[in-house]
């Protein structure tokens, strides 16, 4: 079952026209499997787009021929990404996963920065790291302690503890 490319077409730029958007404003998301895998770098990318559109389907999907259209005549804001190579039935899913790893970007949509900046992928460690271990209490569970650094409440121990476990990605 596919959906016919003019009804998509026709609603993007529907919602293009009615809110006046310029071209440096906004990016056309096009869920789908691609070469090009949705990742930190692409999230923060399009967090600083003022509107992003996600065209998403059911099952099959939509005649190419939307697709092609909407590359040709947006083809700076044109994305056709994949999550990874899998497929799904509801391609709202994914547009729905970006959609979370981006707005949380936005400045403010976490009120504690650090949260969103000492995190795995960080700017600040040219998004090729993972955070550290997390802990909570009691002390122990399952024979297993919190490493002795995280209780002395010293911030630049904790920071120097932080930053040696953390983990890189290859």
């Amino acid at each position: 079952m596919l959906i016919k490319a003019k009804p998509i077409v026709d609603c993007v730029e529907s919602i293009i026209k009615e809110y006046k958007l310029k071209n440096e404003d906004f990016s056309i998301v096009f869920p789908a499997p691609a070469k090009e895998v949705f990742n930190q770098k692409i999230a923060y990318w399009l967090s600083k787009k003022d509107h992003i559109i996600f065209v998403s389907w059911r099952y099959e999907g939509i005649d190419y021929r939307c697709e092609k259209y909407l590359q040709k005549k947006y083809p700076e804001q044109f994305k056709k990404i994949s999550l990874w190579s899998f497929i799904v039935l509801w391609w709202e899913t994914p547009s729905m996963v970006m959609t979370e790893a981006i707005v949380r970007l936005i400045p403010w949509v976490i009120k504690e920065k650090g949260s969103w900046i000492d995190e795995s992928y960080s700017l600040k460690e040219g998004m090729e790291n993972l955070e550290a271990p997390n802990y909570t209490r009691p002390v122990e569970v399952f024979g297993i302690k919190v490493p002795d650094e995280l209780l002395t409440w010293d911030d630049e121990q904790v920071k120097q503890w932080r930053k040696k476990n953390q983990s890189f990605v290859n």
